[in-house]
């Protein structure tokens, strides 16, 4: 007998719970979902969007200067910025890889209207360690030592007498050889 009445109270605690639960559903309606009915939010605004892993840290930052860069950021989990990506006001594009210290390691310009474009390997200290770089007139290569200094240059000039020269400099800077 006893337990006929612990199944009647259980079953109509069951349907107290079901109905309870449908009338509230009616009442308070749940906010809808961005994905309901298979629509996507189409933008979201913001000043600045971090992203943070689990531990807290940030991990990537989207965001525009003062200066009105649009800057992107890549940090490790110590907050060393390790990938940048720039692109200024004017439409300067620029992209920077940097090492455990957060300076540049490999920095890549565009500039816009035929400006000038460099691909640039850069020593600990932040000094040039190899250049590629072109303009509308000319294309360079450059070697340098380990205090930045130009070792050898192979330059092509576009212009009317598209000549190419390759110099080789001393310690000092000094050209040593010049080719033609």
């Amino acid at each position: 007998m006893k337990q006929t009445g612990n199944r009647a109270m259980l079953i109509a605690a069951l349907m107290a719970g079901a109905l309870g639960g449908a009338a509230s559903a009616r009442i308070w309606p749940a906010p809808a979902s961005a994905f309901a009915d298979q629509q996507l939010l189409t933008s979201i605004s913001a000043k600045q969007f971090e992203v943070m892993d689990d531990q807290g840290n940030m991990r990537a930052k989207l965001n525009v200067s003062g200066e009105g860069m649009a800057h992107l950021g890549l940090y490790d989990q110590q907050g060393v910025e390790r990938a940048a990506l720039v692109v200024t006001k004017e439409g300067t594009s620029m992209l920077a890889l940097s090492g455990d210290d957060g300076k540049p390691r490999l920095a890549v310009n565009v500039a816009t209207h035929d400006g000038p474009a460099a691909f640039t390997l850069l020593n600990p200290d932040s000094t040039s360690a190899a250049e590629l770089a072109m303009d509308k007139d000319k294309r360079s290569l450059m070697l340098a030592d380990a205090k930045g200094g130009a070792r050898v240059r192979l330059q092509t000039d576009l212009g009317a007498n598209g000549e190419s020269a390759l110099t080789i400099y001393d310690k000092s800077g000094k050209p040593l050889k010049k080719i033609p």
